[in-house]
């Protein structure tokens, strides 16, 4: 799948978005909108399923990072689950690991809360 698409769901005050294809530069504008849309709601606890995401781009991460700012001001946070070994790879080395964390189910990630 080429085209980025986003599902959203809701665990009591958690939103979990989960991501579908590459995030690169022309592909980023509907997720970022979909970030936006949350923030716009007052959601500040945020999950995102990165399991189906191939690729992400500096263009995507940085729309990672504006939900992240936005969590972060308001005592809120962002999460990644199942990133795969490049998209991993690609927050390991710019450490946006140390920012969201990585965890192996939406579960997981949910219970770090």
């Amino acid at each position: 799948m080429s085209d980025a698409s986003t599902e959203v769901s809701r665990r009591g005050d958690v939103a979990i978005l989960t991501l579908h294809g590459r995030i690169t530069e022309s592909e980023t504008r509907p997720v970022e909108k979909q970030l936006l849309d949350l923030c716009e709601e007052g959601v500040v606890k945020l999950v995102m399923d990165v399991s189906d995401v191939p690729l992400i781009s500096s263009a995507g991460l940085g729309a990672l990072m504006v939900a992240y700012k936005e969590g972060k001001t308001r005592g809120g946070f962002v999460r990644l689950v199942g990133a795969q070994p490049l998209v991993r790879q690609i927050l390991e080395t710019t450490k946006l690991t140390k920012l969201f964390g990585l965890y192996d189910s939406i579960d997981e990630a949910l219970a770090a809360t």
